[in-house]
């Protein structure tokens, strides 16, 4: 018989970091489970460690090596046609578990129905150093009292407060919304709508996990200074959920206005999928200036040249 766990452990430059998620997995107090390990072409000495960590601990593992990076949603997506389990819980390799993590979240699965697709628990935040922030990872996301449970799409559309690094997910459930959306830069809050708009979500008490606040990781980087293609991922999102009616009008005003801001970037980046985005955003907002900026990119107008323009005319750019 099949573990009830699927593991699934991600890594991309995470070298320094690697051997004591790996360890926190291995000190899990269940060790009944399936443990699949990728590795999207680090730069770092990632892959070798990881390959003589396994083959000292978990040498039936699986070990998913990339020769170039393919992204973390098709990563994942490759990783999950492997699993085998009932329930899969994955962790970036610059994260950990506390021991009891698997143990608390399947027994409490297993008195769930299947409704139920996600469970989670809260984490610890710590520093490069590993060193345990003063807030908690749901506390830092606005998350106060009871933690929200049963059908919350409304609760996670207004964002996203759940800890990747401490759930365990119904794997019929992954595979029944079609897995990860491989044209998007990041996976978790797009995954949670989807469930959430299908299925219930539960909660453990406790913080069962630890999550690393890390200068070069995605929340550092393509979160606070978006790339073209973060952006398009944004804007891609919130596309989905506006063409529906399961947005509030509040709702419905601010993740407009996201998915203008997301299209604004893109303006800025000269990126060729800028015009479509900002006249859709026109339509959404009713917003002038959107149409006005994607009317300039259409002519060939970019943002440095209105910018050298307004420098000759005294005036400032959008």
């Amino acid at each position: 018989m099949s573990p009830p766990i699927t593991v699934i452990a991600l890594c991309f430059n995470h070298a320094r970091f690697l051997v004591s998620c790996l360890e926190s997995v291995r000190a899990q107090t269940c060790q009944d489970f399936q443990l699949i390990v990728c590795d999207d072409c680090s730069r770092d000495q990632s892959q070798s460690l990881i390959s003589e960590w396994l083959s000292c601990h978990y040498p039936d593992a699986l070990f998913i090596r990339h020769s170039r990076n393919v992204g973390l949603c098709p990563t994942l997506n490759e990783a999950l046609s492997h699993a085998t389990g009932r329930y899969v819980s994955m962790i970036a390799t610059d994260d950990s578990w506390e021991p009891e993590k698997l143990a608390q979240q399947l027994a409490a699965f297993e008195r769930l129905s299947n409704d139920v697709a996600v469970l989670y628990s809260d984490a610890h935040q710590m520093n490069e150093a590993g060193q345990r922030l003063p807030m908690s990872f749901m506390q830092a996301h606005a998350v106060t009292g009871d933690a929200p449970r049963g059908r919350i799409f409304s609760r996670i559309a207004d964002g996203n407060f759940i800890p990747a690094m401490a759930t365990l997910i119904r794997l019929e459930a992954l595979r029944a919304v079609g897995g990860y959306d491989e044209s998007l830069t990041y996976e978790d809050f797009d995954m949670w709508l989807r469930l959430a708009d299908r299925y219930s979500f539960e909660f453990v008490p406790g913080k069962l996990a630890n999550y690393r606040l890390v200068a070069t990781s995605m929340v550092r980087t393509i979160f606070d200074n978006p790339t073209p293609a973060h952006a398009y991922s944004i804007f891609a999102i919130a596309r989905k959920w506006l063409e529906t009616d399961r947005l509030s009008p509040v709702q419905r005003q601010n993740w407009a206005l996201r998915q203008a801001s997301a299209a604004y970037v893109l303006y800025c980046h000269n990126d060729q999928r800028a015009a479509v985005c900002l006249f859709e955003s026109f339509r959404r907002t009713g917003l002038l200036r959107y149409a006005a900026l994607a009317a300039t990119q259409r002519v060939g107008l970019t943002r440095q040249r209105l910018k050298r323009l307004a420098r000759v005319f005294g005036h400032t750019t959008p």
